[in-house]
């Protein structure tokens, strides 16, 4: 038991200078379980000695949980908000990602750049290889997120509010960045178990498409999912390609909102977004055991 322990307080002593972050625990944990599952032995060696733990799934799993939340924790004092998403408005094409992230400040370019690091095999002079492992996971696990690739003048659906809100969710971008996940389950192990069981019933063809893709493959897919199943579903007005710097810049049409949330949105969404997980899990696992 006391080995256990010392064990615990060594994974968590690799985060232990940030405090715990509330939304988008259940999701950003989950993903990075189920990417453990699926590593290569090479890969997990590497990984476990990145994270000074045992050469375990177990022990990888909960510590790549534990830091799954790390590049949210830091991102004000190390100002990289940016590299959290990328406004791709209704209005473009896929031609124009590249034009809409300007300067390598967007989360596609990101997942690039902490993948090249982890190949080399050495830190860029500002981040350790510590810092790029964890700065991947969270981003593979952004990008999946489909508010994380668009905007409508709105801020990725921060701006129209949930009024009364659903579990705890006050905004659109609230409702899937946690509510809906966590409306399939608040625990992460017990979430990323149960997709862990759907991804081993899908045929083999279903599981290399999960697999499969760029980053910038994943950004459009996110981008298309949240046109069709967030704007068009929910009847969200069209605004122009103009990127307020907070909600009180947006257009009335946006502020003024009324979102017709309820549960059965809700529950219709809550296939989509296990999809979602399950994809950034195994496409993770696989950056993971290509460039590790």
């Amino acid at each position: 038991m006391r080995r256990v322990f010392r064990r615990f307080l060594a994974i968590s002593c690799i985060f232990c200078t940030y405090p715990a972050f509330g939304w988008w625990e259940t999701g950003h944990r989950t993903v990075a379980r189920i990417a453990a599952t699926h590593l290569t032995p090479a890969a997990r060696i590497r990984i476990a000695r990145i994270l000074n733990v045992p050469d375990e799934t177990a022990a990888i799993a909960d510590a790549l949980a534990l830091g799954s939340t790390w590049a949210d924790e830091i991102k004000k004092d190390t100002h990289t908000d940016d590299w959290h998403f990328i406004d791709i408005t209704l209005q473009d094409s896929r031609s124009d990602i590249q034009k809409r992230c300007k300067d390598e400040n967007c989360v596609l370019a990101r997942i690039r750049l902490f993948t090249a690091q982890l190949a080399a095999q050495k830190a860029d002079g500002r981040w350790s290889e510590l810092d790029a492992l964890r700065f991947l996971v969270h981003f593979v696990g952004d990008v999946h997120q489909p508010l994380h690739a668009i905007s409508d003048a709105d801020l990725g659906g921060n701006c129209e509010r949930i009024d009364p809100p659903i579990n705890e969710a006050k905004s659109i971008h609230g409702l899937w960045d946690g509510g809906i996940v966590n409306a399939l389950d608040a625990s992460d192990q017990a979430l990323a178990s149960r997709i862990d069981s759907y991804i081993g019933a899908l045929s083999a063809a279903e599981h290399k498409d999960f697999s499969a893709g760029s980053p910038e493959d994943w950004t459009w897919e996110s981008h298309e999912l949240a046109r069709k199943m967030i704007y068009a579903k929910l009847h969200i007005p069209t605004e122009p390609a103009i990127f307020p710097k907070g909600c009180a810049d947006a257009p009335p049409e946006i502020t003024g909102f009324k979102s017709q949330v309820d549960t059965l949105y809700v529950d219709d969404m809550k296939p989509v977004v296990r999809d979602q997980l399950a994809k950034a899990g195994l496409r993770l696992a696989r950056v993971l055991n290509e460039s590790l």
